[in-house]
């Protein structure tokens, strides 16, 4: 198996040669008391049967490839095998009686072209085992084929997701940017230190943005540095209807994390839920250092954000890049919503 999946060249033909020989060498065995193996290439029958055996192996992939072209596996799946182990028995056993007969007429044998018992009951035995080592090929070759159509819709399904980031990013962005720039507007007279500062946070976020949606992974302390921006950002913006409670271990620090993974529980908090005075929003962030959670009280606003789900979602195919066993948990009740993404391991 290490040697198929090397894919040499050489390796079918030695196989095939190999194995040819080593029925010829068993079928003269088993029906020659006086068995000679220097004997045994002095035939010509002993050619005839190479050629057929290494010949047939050798057809039965072009084949595979007509096949391939006309009844492919993906759509006709079961006609496919059966037509294809048809064909090739029937086919391996007519260029048996081919062979048989060029040899009997070489012999001036009467009526060449009957097989006795004993020759029919070889040319069945051989193509059954012709049959089954075309099978082994041909299930290595879909095998094969299989792989790479699955490294195939695995790319694909990375680029669908960056797809998504980017598509996800572009509707977060446009909204966010609108009303930070009304903050910064509303503040320079009233608090010009402030819209300062603010406008500072909001270039860091951003240009974290821009850095990060390049690379499939970033260090938590990073993110997080990041978001401390993005959460004074929106808590200059909702006053006192925003309170932000956080808890984080620096054990987290050098932990991998998918970039905007917080950004976009963040958002999605801000996204879903009222924050007023009367009703503030209140947000708790705890790390421990192998996993990150939030959680927020419930307010919904009336329209629920599109995006929720694809975010969700988002979150999950993101971290299955990164390690495949890695999970996020959400739990939700009444009153509360809290997701659980992992820390993994730099």
């Amino acid at each position: 198996m290490i040697l198929l999946e090397r894919n040499y060249k050489w390796l079918q033909p030695v196989l095939s040669i190999s194995i040819s020989l080593i029925l010829l060498v068993f079928t003269y065995w088993s029906i020659n008391s006086d068995f000679d193996m220097t004997k045994m290439f002095s035939y010509m029958s002993t050619y005839l049967y190479l050629l057929w055996f290494n010949g047939f192996v050798y057809l039965s992939t072009k084949f595979t490839l007509f096949f391939d072209k006309f009844l492919p596996f993906e759509k006709h799946s079961s006609l496919r095998l059966t037509v294809e182990l048809v064909s090739l028995f029937l086919m391996a056993f007519i260029f048996f009686y081919i062979v048989m007969v060029i040899l009997n007429i070489n012999g001036a044998i009467d009526e060449p072209h009957v097989m006795n018992k004993n020759n029919t009951i070889i040319g069945i035995f051989h193509s059954l085992v012709l049959l089954l080592y075309s099978s082994l090929t041909i299930t290595d070759n879909f095998l094969r084929k299989w792989r790479t159509d699955s490294l195939k819709i695995e790319v694909l399904k990375q680029d669908k997701l960056r797809a998504e980031n980017r598509a996800l990013q572009a509707q977060l962005n446009p909204h966010f940017l609108f009303n930070s720039l009304n903050v910064i507007i509303s503040e320079i007279d009233h608090d010009p230190k402030l819209a300062k500062q603010f406008a500072l946070d909001l270039s860091h976020t951003y240009r974290y943005v821009l850095q990060s949606k390049d690379v499939e992974s970033v260090t938590f302390e990073t993110e997080w540095e990041a978001m401390q921006a993005y959460i004074h950002l929106h808590q200059v913006r909702l006053g006192e209807g925003l309170k932000v409670l956080t808890s984080i271990d620096e054990l987290s620090n050098q932990k991998k994390i998918p970039p905007l993974s917080i950004q976009l529980l963040l958002e999605n908090c801000f996204k879903h839920n009222q924050a007023t005075l009367r009703k503030p929003l209140m947000i708790t962030i705890f790390s421990d250092g192998n996993q990150f959670s939030i959680e927020n009280n419930k307010q919904p606003k009336n329209k629920s954000a599109d995006t929720y789900n694809i975010g969700i979602q988002y979150l999950k195919e993101s971290f299955k890049q990164l390690d495949q066993q890695t999970s996020i948990y959400v739990e939700e009740n009444e009153t509360t919503f809290k997701i659980t993404i992992p820390l993994i391991e730099a």
